[in-house]
């Protein structure tokens, strides 16, 4: 299981990468076509600006997507995992304190 989760998390970040990538090929595109006199600064801040909002929305539909696949593999979660740490944790304390109680 730990290598199939591994691969989601590799996949995610292959796609995030990907989506990176267009997103600075885009803007150096658009500040071209500025530097041109093709498109107005204002116009090109604009398209910027959207590919902005487009980009963030693509990175969350990417962390929902991994999130959902880790919930029908029955991983365990990040957050799950240290969750259970610390009641591991308090669980240790208090059979130390129960072994000291009864010397």
């Amino acid at each position: 299981m730990e290598r199939l989760s591994e691969l989601v998390r590799k996949i995610a970040l292959i796609e995030i990468g990907a989506i990176s990538v267009v997103n600075r090929k885009v803007e150096e595109f658009v500040r071209k076509l500025e530097d041109e006199g093709k498109i107005a600064e204002k116009e090109g801040a604009k398209i910027l600006a959207d590919l902005k909002k487009t980009v963030e929305s693509q990175k969350r539909e990417i962390e929902l997507k991994v999130e959902e696949i880790v919930r029908k593999m029955n991983l365990v979660t990040r957050s799950e995992f240290e969750e259970m740490k610390k009641e591991v944790e308090f669980l240790k304390k208090e059979i130390e304190k129960l072994r000291d109680d009864r010397k």
